[in-house]
């Protein structure tokens, strides 16, 4: 019987072991990526961990490990990071890291955040298209106020795309990882100085600031309390409103209340930090 018991008990550690392990297999025609070692980061606290690393011999490259739950990583070389998105999950992962595309698929997150990762980069190519078409338009001889004012009206329409696309993301993943970090990577954008071509930075990134507050409100009115208990969530908002409150007169500033702009700063933004990867 103590034999029967031992056998189960192993049996079953396995398969946790097994429900709480990733395999990522990663391929990459980048250059500069081969040879080079890559390293699997998480945010833990109010720092990124390093949980794996690995060398990229030939194009390819591997991550493996075990995780305590789900979890959002991003991928760095050095101090670099690739800025593309993978969720650590049950299952095998693909990866690819090529100079025209990022993909990641193989498991159920996965696919979603690769097709949502995909749709935010061609909004955000929208602006640098709009920049290269002002560029044009004023060295044709247009008047560079005029050109301004029509492009800018296009402009908005990107961030109302941004708009819907993050709305939708995170109201249709409430009940999963993928809520919240949609949630806090809107956050992040919006309130990123510099973000637009710098002719159209100071209209939309006040644009975007003052529309935030009333997003982040929204979200929260439709969330299901397992995302507004998510505690990063949780402790984000409960900041939030008390400097709301004090903006508006109707609470009293204390000495450990966030400063305005900490009020729509998600709590760790390092996580979405970095520079781009060279693919030259």
């Amino acid at each position: 019987m103590t034999k029967v018991l031992y056998a189960f008990l192993s049996f079953s550690l396995f398969l946790t072991s097994c429900a709480n392990s990733y395999d990522i297999q990663g391929t990459s025609n980048v250059s500069s990526l081969d040879g080079r070692k890559l390293y699997l980061k998480v945010n833990s606290a109010d720092t990124l961990k390093t949980i794996d690393s690995c060398d990229v011999v030939h194009g390819r490259f591997i991550f493996q490990g075990n995780i305590d739950s789900v979890r959002v990583a991003q991928i760095f070389m050095d101090d670099v990071n690739l800025q593309f998105p993978i969720v650590l999950e049950q299952g095998n992962i693909q990866l690819r890291l090529d100079n025209t595309q990022q993909q990641v698929s193989g498991t159920p997150l996965n696919d979603k955040i690769n097709d949502f990762w995909i749709k935010f980069t061609q909004i955000r190519n929208q602006y640098i298209e709009l920049d290269h078409e002002e560029s044009a338009a004023i060295m044709n001889g247009q008047d560079e106020n005029e050109v301004n004012s029509r492009l800018l009206k296009q402009a908005l329409q990107v961030y109302a795309s941004g708009d819907k696309l993050f709305t939708k993301f995170v109201t249709d993943n409430f009940e999963n990882i993928l809520g919240p970090w949609g949630f806090f990577t809107r956050i992040t954008y919006d309130t990123t100085p510099d973000a637009y071509p710098s002719w159209m930075n100071d209209y939309l990134y006040l644009n975007a600031v003052n529309q935030l507050s009333s997003w982040i409100d929204f979200i929260m009115m439709k969330a299901p309390d397992s995302f507004k208990n998510d505690p990063q969530v949780k402790d984000f908002y409960t900041n939030f409103q008390q400097t709301q409150n004090e903006m508006n007169g109707t609470a009293e500033t204390t000495s450990t209340s966030p400063t305005d702009n900490q009020s729509v700063t998600p709590p760790t933004p390092a996580e979405r930090a970095g520079d781009s990867i060279q693919t030259e």
